[in-house]
């Protein structure tokens, strides 16, 4: 498709977007993407294979500040969820596929988005103070309750300098050869795999979560590592996208013009925002975000019933 030069200049806006939102804990642009390429071409399969592979390529660069600084570890235990995401994720592009599903979220995706942009006119974007709150209290309820004010109190300095911790040392909160352990990490990796398979979201902030919650990661450590678990589980899934696209709609997922302006966007902005993300207001982005997330979501849904 040839694109006028007013798309243009919108693909590439909402490319820094998606940029300035991947830097903030890994959060997908999916809100953003998703229902700008849905006006474009009015393709929900497009739209979430487009949407999939800017996540990764964005990803891929916002990722590079943490690689210098060593925040990141990839251990073989994490493979665990992996594996589960993935084979998840295989199966919720197959369904997608072949049922009719993908026909129901034309209208369910754009409601979805427009309920994400309230999410983020309300709370702003998750930071690191926010997803430190969030880990704590799940934190204390995945591990025994304590029985008395100096037990809770000693469990909360615990927590505090995991996620602080510059270290490279990494002690989970919940012991790996217990039955929680397990549980938690299928529960991650189907929530991942599901996320990324039906919605085309790289689940970045599921990933942070996961590894500090279950894995003992310090909070930066975690969120180097959840991006690049995000380009594996990005590129596996945009493949399947590929795959049953080919062998069960007859064509490929993929638009050249549409990725390329939107990843112009999402790479530059990414670098900038990843460098100075503590000087950006989280909460000020994540409601200007959320704005035009609720109206791109709006128009999505309003065009997909019209003719």
């Amino acid at each position: 498709m040839a694109l006028e030069l007013y798309q243009i200049v919108i693909l590439i806006s909402i490319g820094a977007l998606v940029g300035i939102s991947i830097s903030f804990i890994g959060q997908t642009g999916l809100g953003i993407v998703l229902p700008i390429v849905l006006l474009f071409t009015g393709d929900v399969f497009l739209a979430i294979a487009i949407n999939l592979l800017n996540d990764l390529i964005t990803a891929a660069f916002v990722s590079i500040g943490y690689l210098r600084k060593r925040q990141f570890k990839i251990r073989v235990d994490i493979f665990m969820m992996m594996i589960i995401a993935v084979f998840i994720s295989f199966f919720g592009v197959f369904i997608l596929m072949i049922t009719p599903l993908g026909r129901i979220f034309g209208w369910f995706v754009p409601i979805f988005v427009m309920i994400l942009g309230i999410i983020f006119l309300k709370r702003g974007f998750p930071t690191y103070e926010s997803v430190k709150k969030m880990v704590q209290n799940m934190a204390r309820k995945t591990v025994k309750k304590a029985k008395s004010e100096e037990e809770l109190a000693e469990l909360n300095k615990k927590i505090a300098e995991q996620l602080a911790s510059e270290t490279d040392t990494i002690q989970g909160f919940i012991s790996r050869d217990s039955r929680l352990f397990f549980i938690l990490a299928i529960i991650f990796g189907i929530i991942i795999g599901l996320n990324s398979g039906l919605f085309g979201a790289s689940s970045g902030l599921f990933f942070v979560l996961a590894l500090v919650i279950l894995y003992g990661y310090p909070l930066k450590k975690g969120v180097g590592t959840a991006l690049i678990l995000s380009i594996i589980i990005g590129l596996c899934t945009f493949s399947f996208y590929q795959i049953f696209g080919i062998t069960i709609k007859g064509r490929f997922f993929f638009n050249f013009e549409l990725s390329f302006y939107l990843a112009i966007g999402s790479i530059i902005s990414g670098i900038i925002a990843s460098t100075y993300i503590q000087k950006l207001s989280a909460k000020t982005m994540g409601r200007a975000v959320g704005f035009i997330i609720f109206i791109l979501g709006s128009l999505a849904l309003a065009f997909y019933f019209i003719p």
